[in-house]
């Protein structure tokens, strides 16, 4: 009975840390693009501005720099996140073959 729990409890642990796809940050994604596009007009623009095109290039470029380095902290929490996953996964596969063996135990026993 205890290997029963212990399986349904490896199992839902495991159905919860089901990681992030590169799909479930469009909200990042969408950014990114929008300020590749800003920095394109704003290096397209003719004037200085007085030096505060100069600085919004920069605003825009920091913003995408920290675009990137949040999609690489959600990805090597992904994969923390799938390691975790497979790991659980092998305590399942083992407690399930752990389960049979006692299966077959009381079976011999009945038997006898």
């Amino acid at each position: 009975m205890r290997i029963v729990v212990a399986v349904v409890a490896v199992a839902g642990l495991a159905l919860a840390a089901t990681p992030l796809l590169a799909e479930d940050h469009p909200e990042m994604m969408a950014a990114q693009q929008s300020l590749e596009s800003a920095r394109s007009q704003l290096q397209a623009a003719a004037k200085e501005y007085g030096g505060h095109r100069r600085k919004a290039l920069d605003a825009v470029n920091h913003a995408l720099a920290e675009i990137k380095q949040g999609l690489a902290a959600a990805n090597q929490k992904e994969t923390k996140i799938e390691k975790k996953e497979q790991r659980l996964e092998k305590k399942d596969q083992n407690l399930q073959r752990k389960e049979q063996q006692l299966q077959q135990k009381e079976q011999n026993m009945k038997g006898q």
